[in-house]
């Protein structure tokens, strides 16, 4: 895969994204691979670290509870005489059990066919329940190995311009108030901070891609913005800012960064 200039990145950044990867199963039955690998995506992005891993248990693919519903937004309670995990978000609220095949969601009990499970006191809940639960997509990809659990967030800016860029097929709006600029190197948009840029320092951003394979063909923290027909549509990043030694570059920069989600959410396959 082409790459646009890149600085060195953070040790973790490259751990997170490079290194996160699981245990493999398909969300539905059937013997587990041996030896094989999956990443999980909760939003598009890898929020896991090494020590809360999903695992497969059951030809299931199980997630831990509290990384992954933090990360949703829902505020996790533990009852430890119950064994009891309870999830609240606004109204919602829903209730594992340890050992249970069911779970009560806002008074009422759904049936599983697994049980959540306790492992070095971690709450490790079934993947497929989990989007139930949560009324989010989860979904399995078996050629890449790759569980996303809900979608990056969208929003829309009325009355702005629309970039739409052919060879990424992907759009996009850029704030009028960003100094950012972007250029297309090869298959790859980069996005540049201006004024590093034009002095021949460093002032890469981020990259919008597509790719086949995001575990392969992506590293530096990505996210996943879509998927569609085969192929994954989103963006990488760099480092620290912290790299960049002059102070009023460096906050140049550090602006200029804080507007990479506000891009990210307007981004769209297609026009």
């Amino acid at each position: 895969m082409n790459e646009c200039r890149r600085p060195l990145m953070k040790k973790m950044a490259v751990l997170l994204s490079c290194l996160l990867l699981l245990p493999s199963v398909a969300l539905a039955k059937g013997p587990s691979p041996v030896g094989v690998y999956v990443g999980v995506y909760v939003n598009g992005r890898e929020p896991l670290e090494e020590d809360v891993m999903p695992v497969i248990r059951h030809d299931r693919t199980f997630l831990p509870l509290r990384a992954v519903t933090e990360e949703l937004g829902y505020v996790v309670s533990w009852n430890q005489d119950k064994k009891e995990a309870t999830l609240t978000k606004g109204k919602e609220k829903v209730v594992m059990t340890i050992g249970i095949k069911s779970y009560r969601q806002n008074g009422k009990d759904v049936a599983m066919d697994v049980a959540p499970y306790l492992e070095k006191n971690r709450t490790f809940i079934p993947a497929r329940y989990l989007g139930e639960a949560t009324g989010l997509s989860v979904q399995w990809m078996p050629n890449e190995r790759i569980v996303t659990v809900g979608s990056y967030p969208q929003k829309d800016i009325p009355g702005a311009k629309r970039i739409y860029i052919k060879e990424i097929d992907m759009s996009f709006i850029l704030p009028k108030d960003a100094n950012i600029d972007y250029k297309l190197e090869n298959d790859e948009l980069c996005f540049y901070e201006k004024s590093n840029e034009q002095i021949g320092g460093d002032g890469f951003l981020f990259r919008l891609s597509k790719v086949k394979n995001p575990r392969t063909d992506w590293c530096n923290g990505p996210v996943i913005l879509a998927h569609k027909d085969g192929i994954y549509y989103g963006a990488d990043f760099r480092g620290d800012p912290a790299e960049i030694q002059d102070k009023a570059l460096r906050e140049n920069f550090e602006k200029a960064y804080d507007y990479i989600d506000d891009i990210l959410m307007t981004v769209r396959v297609g026009k």
